[in-house]
């Protein structure tokens, strides 16, 4: 590879950040502590709240705009001032529920920064664990979010692992282009509205920083981390990662979740 500078560092949080204990490393740690003493903006790039998100920024000593919701939103780790949001236009969340509905699939909705679920069962208690944010029950999820203001940021179906990539084909089936549909885990179909990404995201934030698109790196596992890779001046794909990452990736580490993180900063900025 060309040496190149980056400025502009986006590291997705589960499966390429975290272990599944939601750990962060001391090695981990140390790398992107020296990655910012070069003056590297280290940014999360994650599918999850800003709440949630925020709790792995703060471990990390990060002051910087963070990427949440899967490119939904963009809001500052320190000063919580909310550089971009663009929720599910409600029509399309109405109806992305009642198909939820129809498979009894169970549907958690982000609104104001809150996870709301029309009861408490084994997936909100699963999803909350990991999210470390509790979920607010509030009966019939189409009657809460029927006003303009209650526009969800992004929803959510929790499945069984082995039924996740059926129902991301089938809703993105469904929806086509009219909302963008991903897997950020093994259990969890997402959607956020159509022109969101994490790629369209990274794109915003560096521009907001005057960081040009070609000095950012983003390291990444799943497949919702495909358009950050394919968005950024390079690409870090750690090694459990998806066969499709990997073959996307300028880069595939030879080290895992977190490994893999501490291999991309020393090779790639340190």
């Amino acid at each position: 590879m060309t040496e190149r500078i980056f400025k502009l560092l986006a590291l997705d949080v589960d499966g390429t950040l975290v272990t599944d204990n939601l750990v962060i490393t001391d090695p981990v740690k140390k790398a992107i502590a020296a990655a910012q003493e070069r003056g590297v903006v280290v940014t999360l790039a994650t599918g999850r709240m800003f709440r949630s998100a925020v709790q792995f920024a703060n471990e990390l000593n990060l002051s910087a705009p963070l990427i949440c919701y899967q490119g939904a939103m963009v809001k500052h780790s320190r000063t919580g001032e909310l550089i971009f949001h663009q929720p599910v236009p409600l029509e399309l969340a109405r109806e992305f529920i009642e198909l939820a509905q129809k498979h009894n699939y169970h549907v958690n909705a982000y609104v104001d920064d809150h996870i709301y679920v029309a009861e408490m069962n084994e997936e909100a208690r699963y999803y909350s664990s990991l999210a470390r944010v509790p979920a607010e029950v509030v009966g019939n999820l189409l009657n809460f979010i029927d006003r303009p203001e209650r526009a969800p940021t992004k929803l959510v179906i929790v499945t069984d692992e082995d039924k996740t990539l059926g129902v991301v084909n089938e809703f993105e089936g469904a929806f086509g282009h009219a909302l963008y549909v991903t897997r950020s885990h093994a259990r969890f179909t997402e959607a956020v509205h159509p022109e969101c990404s994490k790629g369209v995201a990274l794109r915003a934030l560096a521009k907001s920083l005057d960081i040009p698109v070609e000095q950012t790196l983003a390291v990444g596992d799943n497949l919702n981390d495909l358009p950050m890779l394919e968005m950024a001046g390079f690409s870090v794909a750690v090694a459990n990662a998806s066969p499709g990452v990997k073959e996307k990736a300028g880069y595939v580490a030879s080290g895992a979740v977190g490994d893999g993180v501490v291999e991309a900063i020393n090779k790639f900025i340190l």
